[in-house]
């Protein structure tokens, strides 16, 4: 009987030193995915919101057109603030460029990482300007 009852207290103990190991791991792996999303969703928001700009005639009616757009944005419920800044309208190189930034709350946080801030600096060619001749 001590030798069954040995053997079932091991068992226990492996199970509950797995899931003690692994539960974490699981956690830290949602947070990651939420993160990664974000970046990947700051990211994609960025490169439209260049090529919007990229389409209008100067930097005054671009930046009016991305605080539009981004006031009208529906937040995620895990994103608390979403802006854009460093709005450069470079008709000499024919290309515009800005940074968007994403304040994302994770859902199982870590001490010191309630919410990340991603960030995306993007590029695009001006495509409303004439080539000059």
């Amino acid at each position: 009987m001590n030798k069954r009852r040995s053997k079932g207290n091991a068992l226990i103990e492996s199970i509950v030193g797995v899931g003690i190991v692994f539960v974490p791991l699981v956690l830290f792996a949602a947070d990651l995915a939420v993160m990664f999303h974000a970046a990947h969703a700051n990211e994609e928001f960025a490169e439209q919101l260049a090529r919007l700009c990229s389409t209008l005639p100067d930097q005054a009616n671009a930046a009016k057109a991305c605080t539009d757009v981004v006031k009208q944005y529906r937040l995620p419920a895990n994103i608390s603030k979403l802006e854009f800044s460093n709005l450069v309208f470079d008709a000499g190189l024919q290309e515009v460029s800005l940074t968007t930034s994403m304040i994302v709350s994770m859902p199982v946080p870590f001490p010191g990482y309630e919410r990340i801030t991603v960030s995306a600096n993007v590029k695009q060619p001006i495509v409303s300007v004439p080539v000059a001749r």
